[in-house]
């Protein structure tokens, strides 16, 4: 079970990522959110916890899930 969860949602006229109610900036594609979420995980500190990528299936049917790299060095920097 991911302790974190990065939702990839339609956004002003684009896409971005999510974490919480929190929204990124707006990218002009699904998939520029996608790399950017991924970017965003890798940089998340959480311990030794784990993040989930979810976004919108290929076909538009439900969502896709992906499990996240973060980052679990244990560094407060």
């Amino acid at each position: 079970m991911a302790d974190i969860t990065y939702q990839v949602v339609p956004h002003d006229n684009g896409w971005a990522y999510k974490l919480g109610e929190t929204l990124s900036e707006t990218y002009a594609t699904a998939d520029e959110a996608i790399v950017h979420a991924k970017d965003a995980a890798s940089r998340q500190k959480i311990g030794n916890g784990d993040a989930l990528l979810a976004y919108p299936a290929p076909g538009g049917r439900g969502w896709a899930f992906q499990e996240l790299e973060t980052d679990k060095s244990g560094s407060r920097l």
